[in-house]
């Protein structure tokens, strides 16, 4: 069952180098970069709402003209345009440069002190400045915002709690990091082969500002423009826990499914520029009643708190509480017919349990039910959808639905995109890997769980295609090579 976390290290071996020097199209203009693609540590800062957790990710910078002078850059794939701090906003973007930096590790006793390792440097980046505002509890400040603009142009690994060493203390801690990429190369089948979970996404967002782009060659400038950067992915909010040795339940028709399905369906913009999960109070309200009708306890509720964001101008009123699980679902089935997270979740579950009882031997003549067969061919399975789950207590900030930060980020997203219900913020995800792909065709996030992570914290099923016959194999949810069953036992439907 580890198999898939197993191939989780292999990941950027396979997704090719960024090389020395690339041009790249700006806003309007181009610029250089220069990535040596080692990974480069990130920080985290706190949770919010008192929490301490690991929350927001944190990049050390420096800018050109004083390389010395290291500040906190906040990497955001939820901000648009890349930004640099300053007491008044800018109206028209400028270029400018910085570096990302590598802190070296603290000497032992009685040895200089290494200097600080540049990993990428930006040079002509079109951005703006603005008073840019702390995150989490509040510290540390922030000199910039490294945003979706160059994020998008690259194939971004991100390492959230990966098992390190503490160099002085020689004991374990958890160590985030990130790694740009110039392309992830291998396919949706190879991927789901190795054991990825692949969620497949269209940005969305975008569009025409009030502030002013790059100047052309005769100096006349016009309204900025910015590309869809948003990434919304679909989530399933608190289903009830699974492990496939459980008793299957009957689902003979399409309303089944439904009915068995379990946990709130949720549209989320994945924002590492902040820590929890936030949520609309309505779509808060829908996860409590779906985890009441699951006889599934209900979290406390701390009120009275806040939320920073750190390119939003004042703290947001909050409530703050936790999940006990989440999934990441990809949509399978596609956007005409497409039931839901929860009713994907609940398929591909119910589809694991066909392999496990095929692999261990306690029901070799095992099918998919009813309700899981394609509609159109209602012979064979349908295939089973990429998820990611993570259990724990995942920390939540609640707003309210008329939130101005809220309606923006929902505008945003409209009318391409689903209503959405809030962020899925880097504190959520864990322990989870994840790289984010945008530059193939079909852009994507593959996600995987470290090596020492158990399946009850965090487990990455990939996709789980259909067999064409009783002959044929695959491997799915880390279980070995196995066909279907030659002759299938009565549904009893």
């Amino acid at each position: 069952m580890a198999a898939p976390r197993a191939l989780a290290a292999g990941l950027a071996i396979v997704a090719g180098s960024v090389g020395s020097v690339a041009m790249l199209a700006g806003c309007g203009d181009s610029y250089n970069a220069v990535l040596d693609s080692r990974p480069i540590v990130l920080q985290r800062a706190e949770m919010g709402g008192g929490l301490t957790d690991p929350g927001a990710l944190l990049v050390t910078a420096s800018l050109p003209d004083s390389p010395g002078q290291l500040f906190s850059m906040l990497v955001d794939t939820g901000t648009a345009l890349t930004l640099l701090d300053a007491p008044v906003a800018t109206t028209a973007t400028e270029t400018a440069g910085f570096d990302l930096i590598d802190p070296m590790p603290p000497p032992p006793p009685g040895q200089p002190a290494p200097g600080p390792a540049v990993r990428g440097t930006f040079r002509g980046v079109s951005l703006l400045r603005l008073p840019l505002q702390p995150t989490g509890n509040g510290s540390p400040p922030l000199g910039g915002v490294l945003g979706g603009d160059i994020l998008k142009r690259y194939s971004v690994d991100f390492r959230l709690g990966a098992t390190c060493i503490d160099e002085l203390t020689k004991l374990t801690k958890i160590c985030s990091s990130m790694t740009f990429w110039a392309h992830l190369g291998p396919d949706l089948g190879f991927l789901e082969d190795a054991g990825y979970a692949v969620i497949r996404f269209s940005p969305f967002g975008g569009g025409e500002t009030t502030a002013q782009g790059d100047a052309d060659f005769l100096g006349e400038r016009g309204p900025l423009v910015l590309a869809p950067t948003r990434i919304v992915l679909r989530a399933c909010a608190a289903p009830t826990p699974f492990t496939p040795d459980l008793p299957t339940d009957m689902c003979c028709k399409n309303a089944d499914a439904a009915r068995l399905a379990t946990g709130a369906d949720l549209a989320l913009v994945l924002d590492t520029g902040v820590g929890p999960m936030v949520l609309g109070q309505s779509a808060w309200t829908r996860v409590k009643a779906k985890m009441a009708a699951a006889m599934m306890p209900l979290p406390a509720e701390q009120t009275g708190g806040q939320l920073l964001i750190a390119t939003w101008p004042t703290p947001i009123e909050a409530t703050w509480s936790t999940l006990p699980k989440f999934a990441l679902v990809d949509n399978e089935i596609g956007s005409d017919l497409d039931p839901g997270p929860c009713v994907e979740l609940g398929r591909a579950r119910r589809i694991e349990q066909v392999s496990y009882q095929i692999v261990d031997g306690t029901m070799p003549d095992a099918c998919t039910q009813p309700c899981d067969n394609d509609p159109r061919e209602t012979d064979k399975a349908q295939n089973s959808a990429a998820y990611v789950e993570l259990t724990g207590t995942i920390p939540v900030a609640v707003i309210a639905d008329d939130e101005p930060y809220l309606q923006g980020l929902r505008f945003d997203v409209r009318p391409e995109g689903p209503e959405v219900d809030g962020l899925l913020g880097a504190g959520a995800l864990k322990r989870a890997r994840v790289e984010i792909d945008s530059v193939s065709s079909s852009p994507r996030a593959v996600f995987s769980c470290e090596l020492d992570v158990p399946r009850t914290e965090c487990w990455a099923a990939a996709r789980c295609p259909r067999l064409p016959d009783a002959q044929s194999e695959h491997r799915c949810f880390g279980l070995p090579p196995h066909r279907l069953a030659p002759m299938c036992a009565a549904s009893g439907c």
